[in-house]
């Protein structure tokens, strides 16, 4: 009878993704033939050897594989490596030998170049967007609850301040008169808008300011919620509306030029993924109508329905960190086939969390797999721990999913997908937007059809 490595064995010879085994002290004990030939060598040449003398060559292990071989016992590792213009990932993983009791450590290699060149790209466009913030005329400036951590130079201007040690760190209602032209208190009004902000994901109010010498001026300003680095922060965006007409002017021309340039965004992440795999874009782009549909029928804001149509259009941009074989595999994926796929969520996040858009997009996207009950991933979050627009997608994506061919099945039908996720209704799916979903469609024979015929 096979022993478990040995049948982990013969499963690891038929990857297409080098892969290896090696013994505490590093030495080669088994590879497959996509390893042999990535390193040029046949097997024999390679077992018994230290794996930095075979694939990848250097002067020693990986650096995570290292403390994960001696330092971290049990747990995972993750490495990048260049070789000549290409760049790899190396995932490690630690197991036991059953007939030796000693450990065996395992390696896959997944090429990256094309996602490492996108991260490039978005952190190009990441670097616009700070631009942006430093030129752009309004005042903009980040806050949490309890003051401003971040400003422009049109911040300080407005304000009066002759230098941002002026303005940082303090709170809103410092920058206000006592109270408000509605009888509240400055400090009290102030801290319901930031909460609403923050519940809603972003307010529109007009504000009472003042200068740092105590002049007083009408502002419009603009809280948009996201999040950074787990924390819940503001981007306030104030406009002085002393001459009402000129502002109004203003604000349709700025948020259209900024509207425009997140569209941009989103059309370059599109087309990169279409180059690459225009099955998934194609999906992308069904997902973001159907959601986008369903959230109108809800009653969404139209800012809040741009901001999800931008995650739906890029909520599997994640998928190009998998190796195309897996997503095109023309039927049922493996146990480890279907551990990296579930890895995208998490790959999509880590792209497009730097990227300060109007809209928790990269939470939206990291989140989008996740399910009422918990049973969803990556980290099995549950009821209200999700984002609204993270639920609405789901559902979407199953919708589209079902109703539409793949690879490895033919489609299944609207009416089959109504039907499965009714049954999922307050269980992994959230009632009311399934409810909205099955007045939407039930009864449509085509997905497409009933798209167009309600115009999304």
């Amino acid at each position: 009878m096979l022993g478990k490595l040995d049948v982990l064995s013969q499963i690891v010879e038929e990857m297409k993704n080098p892969a290896f085994f090696h013994d505490s002290q590093f030495r080669i004990t088994f590879v497959n033939s996509a390893y042999c030939q990535e390193a040029g060598v046949e097997e024999g040449e390679a077992l018994g050897k230290r794996y930095w003398e075979v694939f990848p060559k250097g002067d020693g292990p990986l650096s995570n594989c290292n403390l994960n071989t001696h330092l971290h016992e049990g747990k995972g590792s993750s490495d990048q490596f260049i070789i000549g213009n290409r760049e790899f990932l190396s995932l490690g993983f630690r197991a036991i030998d059953p007939d030796t009791n000693s450990p065996t450590f395992f390696h896959v290699f997944t090429e990256i170049t094309q996602a490492v060149h996108a991260e490039q790209a978005l952190n190009s466009i990441a670097n616009q967007f700070k631009l942006l913030f430093e030129l752009s005329p309004d005042a903009i400036m980040l806050l949490d609850d309890k003051c401003f951590l971040e400003c422009n130079q049109a911040t300080l201007t407005m304000f009066g301040c002759p230098s941002s040690s002026d303005f940082l760190g303090k709170h809103p209602s410092q920058f206000s008169p006592a109270v408000q032209p509605n009888g509240v208190a400055s400090v009290i009004l102030a801290n319901q808008r930031i909460k609403e902000a923050l519940t809603n994901r972003s307010n529109l109010f007009e504000w009472m300011h003042c200068k740092l010498d105590g002049t007083e001026f009408p502002a419009e300003v603009l809280l948009v919620a996201f999040t950074r680095d787990g924390k819940e922060i503001l981007q306030a965006t104030v406009r002085d509306i002393t001459s009402r007409k000129e502002a109004e002017r203003r604000t349709i021309k700025e948020a259209e030029s900024l509207k425009k340039a997140l569209t941009g965004t989103i059309k370059t992440l599109v087309k990169s993924m279409e180059l690459r795999d225009p099955y998934t874009a194609g999906h992308q782009e069904r997902v973001a109508r159907i959601a986008c549909a369903i959230a109108k029928e809800l009653g969404w804001d139209e800012d809040r329905i741009h901001g999800l149509r931008m995650a739906g259009m890029i909520h599997d941009i994640g998928k190009i960190a998998v190796p195309s074989e897996i997503l095109t595999k023309p039927s049922t994926l493996s146990e480890f086939e279907e551990k990296i796929v579930k890895e995208h969520p998490e790959h999509g996040y880590e792209l497009l969390k730097d990227i300060e858009f109007p809209s928790p997009i990269a939470m939206i996207v990291r989140q989008h797999h996740e399910r009422l009950d918990g049973s969803g991933y990556p980290f099995g979050l549950s009821g209200d721990q999700i984002l609204p627009e993270a639920k609405l997608i789901g559902i979407a994506d199953s919708i589209e999913a079902m109703a539409s061919h793949r690879p490895y099945r033919p489609a299944r039908g609207l009416s089959f997908a109504i039907e499965q996720i009714k049954s999922e209704a307050g269980k992994q799916l959230d009632s009311q937007m399934v409810a909205v979903a099955a007045k939407l469609f039930e009864g449509k024979a085509d997905l497409e059809e009933a798209l167009k015929s309600m115009g999304a």
